[in-house]
């Protein structure tokens, strides 16, 4: 009796596992199309049970295991096939599945008028819960397609329309997009994708996306991650990109059209008191040191005032709870009333590098100066200066002194014309040394090129007008001899200059 009950047990145990390895086969789409070239993804197989575990194969029997879900190559036109099990409590389903693969040429097949008509939408359903897609079949080419369509980017959803060419979505709501992808099942080279919009009911409020508040962060923090999902469902994008260096107001823009947008501000704390080094005159009044910096940080100074005759360093700590650490800055005492006077000097007359060299009477400022009218500059040298008078400012640049610049006229730099146009244009008709008109005892001679006195002329007259006895000499370049004092010394000079006429 006991060995007729095991033997029952045996052949019913048997029986069960013959129908699981017979029967239970995982669910597959065949044929699987591809066009010549294109991009292939793993295939997909449906096992009949979610404990269920996939094997694939290169073979009906025997052959090779694939360690994965194959991705098929595109690069040959013809036709792959591979096959797989399910495997559950380590019996393994019996025959394999066969999914058979084809790749094609490109045949120019194509996907006309692809579009979005909301005319065409059926009854009960409408333009706010509906879309309907339409297209047009290519002349010659069967009247199949695959599809797959997303909603609102979700999870896509496939299929396949035979003798149609047209796909209606309904249950929708306001505002939701559906995108569809459609191609030839059998010419799979083309595909095509539209989005469509259901319409906004006019007669329906617009839902406004909530979000929780995001904390403020101290600046220099990993920037927050705001959600694209609102706290209703409602999925979207922010703009722009979060900034954890400033606070900032973002806006979240719902991918559904029939939503108003929503904005967040997140307070970015500052991590710095952002105070800066400073100047003061000595004995100007001292400035007062904030407890409330520029980047809106609270706190206490040490020492709590400016020593307003010696340069020195304050320290800022910031009250406990906000982001900034504690800073350091200098306030740098300058002297005050340092530009006195000023004294000058000038290259000995008829170098050819003339300079003026300035001297403050009191050497301890930051100055600036300025030849007649042109720019300062740091430097108290002044090169290559024409000959003539000339005026010179000097300006304290930190401000400190009262008044705050000096100028001087009457600098004199002694040269010569390098030339003169006798032509009686009013310009440059007489040649003479005219800034030694001060000195009457001072005369130039004037010779041709071979040494021929022409002409003595004083540097407090007309000058020479380019003619001897009367008549006018050519253009050449003519010489002279001035005798002059400077210094006090009894000085000669010789050089020469050109006549132009």
């Amino acid at each position: 009796m006991k060995k007729n009950l095991l033997l029952l047990v045996f052949i019913c145990l048997a029986n069960i596992l013959f129908s699981i390895s017979t029967f239970a086969q995982p669910t597959v789409s065949s044929p699987v199309y591809y066009c010549q070239g294109s991009t292939a993804t793993a295939l997909t197989a449906t096992p009949s049970n979610p404990s269920a575990t996939l094997r694939w194969y290169d073979a009906l029997t025997g052959g090779t295991e694939y360690p994965a879900a194959p991705i098929p190559s595109t690069t040959t036109v013809g036709t792959t096939f591979y096959y797989v099990t399910e495997t559950i409590g380590g019996i393994e389903s019996s025959p394999r599945t066969r999914i058979e693969v084809r790749v094609l040429a490109d045949n120019g097949s194509d996907i006309l008028l692809l579009r979005c008509d909301r005319t065409q939408i059926t009854a009960p359903a409408t333009i706010y819960d509906a879309v309907f897609f339409d297209w047009t079949n290519t002349a010659g080419i069967p009247n199949q397609y695959t599809y797959y369509y997303s909603i609102d980017g979700a999870t896509p959803i496939y299929g396949t329309k035979n003798n149609g060419t047209n796909l209606e979505v309904t249950g929708l709501s306001p505002g939701q997009s559906v995108t569809l992808t459609v191609w030839h099942t059998t010419y799979p080279c083309d595909i095509s994708s539209v989005t469509c919009t259901v319409a906004c009911n006019p007669l329906l409020p617009r839902p406004t996306p909530t979000f929780t508040q995001v904390a403020p962060i101290c600046a220099g923090d990993p920037p927050p991650t705001l959600p694209t999902t609102s706290l209703e469902g409602y999925r979207g994008t922010w703009s722009p990109a979060v900034d954890n260096t400033a606070t900032t107001t973002y806006t979240f823009t719902p991918a559904n059209i029939c939503m108003n947008t929503q904005t967040m501000t997140i307070v970015v704390n500052p991590d710095s008191p952002g105070f800066i080094d400073s100047t003061i005159c000595s004995g100007s009044p001292a400035p007062i040191l904030e407890t409330t910096s520029p980047t809106g940080v609270t706190g206490t100074w040490t020492p709590a005032t400016v020593d307003n005759m010696n340069t020195a360093k304050y320290k800022f700590e910031p009250d406990s709870g906000q982001c900034a650490g504690s800073q350091e800055i200098t306030i740098t005492v300058l002297p005050s009333n340092t530009l006195v006077d000023f004294t000058w000097t000038v290259s000995q007359a008829f170098e050819e590098n003339q300079k003026i060299t300035i001297t403050a009477t009191n050497a301890g400022g930051d100055y600036l100066y300025q030849l007649d009218d042109g720019p300062y500059q740091s430097s108290n040298v002044f090169e290559y200066v024409s000959s003539g008078s000339h005026s010179v400012t000097v300006m304290d640049q930190t401000g400190c002194s009262m008044p705050n610049s000096i100028t001087k006229s009457g600098i004199i730099v002694i040269n010569y014309p390098k030339y003169f146009t006798p032509n009686n244009d009013g310009y440059n008709d007489f040649w003479n040394i005219s800034e030694l008109s001060s000195q009457p005892y001072a005369y130039i001679r004037i010779f041709d090129r071979y040494g021929k006195f022409l002409k003595q002329i004083s540097p407090n007259g007309a000058g020479w007008n380019g003619t001897y006895n009367g008549h006018n000499l050519p253009s050449d370049d003519y010489w002279f001899v001035i005798h002059y004092l400077e210094n006090n010394v009894v000085k000669e000079f010789k050089s020469h200059f050109s006549l132009k006429r």
